[in-house]
């Protein structure tokens, strides 16, 4: 019974190499073989990667995660353990084990059902490609006889090429390059001979053998690879004794990856807009260079986990702490340094930088000052600080607006004004400006709000995204040229092929005149006004505070010759922060613990001096 079915099997699979017309053409329709000539232009779905400013890979995009690679980057040692646990006699045969065959029906006939397969490299690679993973006999034959076309059509290397980057290999990883950047964080073609054994160990149960789930159990499976090199030869002793003695050491999960979640999700967006088809960016394997600096996202977090220390001792009875959102834009190229969008991306993906919309508060001023000197006012021109009141005619109501702590200064400059955040000569001063050319204003600095032509604009009503108002500081820091955040720098295919480059577009808003005598004003937020905490630190520093009257909203954003930083701190209920929780108690520290770190980063240099002439 045993050798008749093996006859009978060996004949069905030998019929259309023998019959190359007629009956093997009708057996192969029949059993609905496709052309292998497709592997001619199949390319698999590819991981896209991204790249920090300093290189390094710190997210992949995918649907598969896969590096494609040619066999010539892969070590002979690697390509060889997985041909010893796999298919050790897969440089002799012709795409089917007959040997394993036997073996496997005999003990399938003793236990009344498919529970062995003796299926070579070859054939796994036809089930991979074109048929599925149901166990029946009619599959094993379509299996088979693709198998053997494949290896009539494609040599040995070619096919072990297309096996090994198509392998799943557990963790998400498709492929050995995918593999070896998931397992240790190298190149395949840097592995040593226990860690490609090791890999080779997965493809047995790739979840159930993760050396992250069960590590004693994959050095186990490990050494069973290794024994098999050995006794096939493709080792010696001495290699092999060293391999399995060596402890296994798998390259933990970096800590910055659950910190770069939010750039991650913007870059993703992005990327839309430079490809051809959305579903590009999780299948094609581009190579995307961004513009995060790994180093100083640390130093912001570790900056927002200080600041929430803080505001507990400060609220010892808080059960909730409030969400974050800190921008950071190098001012000379408009690139996206930082994007935390929350404290915890894990925990709320939801994008505060990008996606939330609030109440800047103060720090919505200097735009109706930059406005005034665009008109030809300057830092000396008089304002007058009192208390004032507006009646709306149609409803009667009447809006007061209120200094904070109710504190007034009578007639000051216009410089003492904006240092020392005062409302009251700021709605006197957006009146003489008018509502709608600070409005205008706002539009040149591409803020996508919808603004409501009314005074309370002077006390920031207008709900803004920080990246939105970041974006706008960083024209006055840098002369009054307005550059979009860059977050992607290029893009590349698989073979090199460069698909997009960034080249910033500067778009002139004011004179860098104007710009830098604003700048110089805000200089004083710094030196005498509400940001009076950042004076002591030794670099060259302007900023503005903004607090909302309700205290919902606290912020801070203040910049250097080189580098922004805007920081958000508020609940997403939008409910109370606490008592005297402004901009400068909230935000300032925040921002202070993050600068402190990365503005060491740049030179310290002043900014260019502002206008002096200010006759009219």
């Amino acid at each position: 019974m045993y050798s008749r079915i093996i006859k009978i099997v060996i004949i069905l699979i030998l019929l259309p190499m023998i019959f190359g017309t007629g009956f093997g053409y009708a057996l192969v329709n029949y059993l609905e073989i496709p052309d292998v000539k497709q592997l001619e232009t199949f390319r698999p779905k590819s991981a896209t990667r991204l790249y920090a400013d300093d290189g390094t890979l710190f997210a992949e995009l995918f649907v598969e995660k896969r590096i494609p690679i040619p066999i010539t980057e892969m070590p002979r040692h690697l390509r060889l353990a997985f041909v010893a646990i796999e298919d050790v006699r897969f440089y002799s045969h012709f795409g089917v084990d007959v040997r394993g065959i036997g073996r496997a029906m005999y003990r399938n006939i003793v236990k009344k059902g498919i529970t062995e397969g003796a299926s070579t490299i070859t054939q796994q690679l036809a089930r991979a490609l074109y048929l599925t993973p149901q166990k029946t006999y009619k599959r094993k034959i379509e299996e088979a006889i693709l198998a053997i076309q494949i290896e009539r059509t494609y040599s040995k290397d070619e096919i072990l090429n297309m096996y090994l980057n198509l392998i799943y290999l557990g963790e998400g990883a498709h492929g050995v390059e995918a593999a070896a950047y998931t397992y240790f964080h190298k190149k395949a073609r840097d592995l040593t001979v226990e860690e490609s054994a090791m890999l080779a160990a997965l493809t047995k149960s790739p979840s159930r053998l993760s050396p992250y789930k069960n590590a004693a159990r994959t050095v186990e499976r490990r050494n069973i690879v290794l024994k098999k090199m050995y006794d096939a030869g493709f080792i010696d002793k001495n290699s092999y004794s060293k391999a399995v003695q060596t402890a296994l050491v798998i390259a933990p999960f970096k800590a910055y990856e659950k910190r770069t979640g939010y750039f991650t999700e913007y870059v993703k967006q992005v990327l839309e807009d430079y490809v051809e088809h959305a579903q590009d960016v999780f299948t094609s394997g581009f190579n995307v260079k961004t513009t995060m600096s790994l180093k100083m996202t640390q130093y912001a977090y570790e900056a927002v986990e200080k600041g929430m220390e803080g505001y507990k001792k400060r609220h010892p009875g808080v059960t909730e702490l409030p969400e974050v959102a800190v921008v950071a834009i190098d001012v000379k190229t408009g690139e996206l340094k930082v994007l935390v969008g929350g404290k915890d991306f894990s925990q709320s993906p939801y994008n505060r930088a990008v996606q939330a919309k609030r109440q800047p508060g103060s720090s919505f001023k200097p735009i109706i000052y930059l406005t005034a000197l665009e008109q030809g006012q300057t830092p000396d021109s008089r304002l007058l600080d009192s208390p004032l009141s507006f009646t709306n005619p149609y409803t009667g109501s009447v809006w007061s607006p209120k200094n904070y702590g109710n504190n007034y200064h009578g007639e000051v400059t216009l410089r003492k004004a904006l240092e020392l955040s005062l409302n009251t000569a700021t709605v006197r001063l957006l009146e003489q400006t008018g509502l709608e050319n600070v409005i205008d204003m706002a539009k040149q600095l591409h803020i996508t709000s919808k603004f409501e032509p009314n005074l309370s604009l002077a006390l920031g009503t207008t709900e803004i995204a920080p990246i939105e108002l970041a974006a706008a500081y960083a024209t006055f820091a840098r002369g009054g040229a307005y550059i979009q955040p860059i977050s992607v720098k290029a893009i590349t295919t698989i073979e090199g092929e460069e698909r997009y480059r960034e080249q910033a577009v500067e778009e002139p808003v004011v004179t860098p005149e104007i710009a830098y005598t604003l700048v110089d004003i805000m200089k004083g937020v710094v030196k005498n006004g509400t940001a009076r905490a950042a004076a002591k630190m030794p670099y060259y520093l302007a900023g503005k505070t903004g607090t909302t009257d309700d205290f919902r909203d606290a912020w801070f954003i203040g910049f250097s010759p080189n580098l922004l930083c805007a920081v958000w701190v508020g609940y997403d209920k939008r409910t109370n922060l606490g008592a005297k929780e402004a901009g400068g108690t909230t935000a300032l520290p925040i921002w202070i613990e993050f600068m402190s770190k990365a503005l060491p980063l740049y030179p310290n240099t002043d900014f260019p001096p502002a206008r002096v002439d200010y006759t009219p």
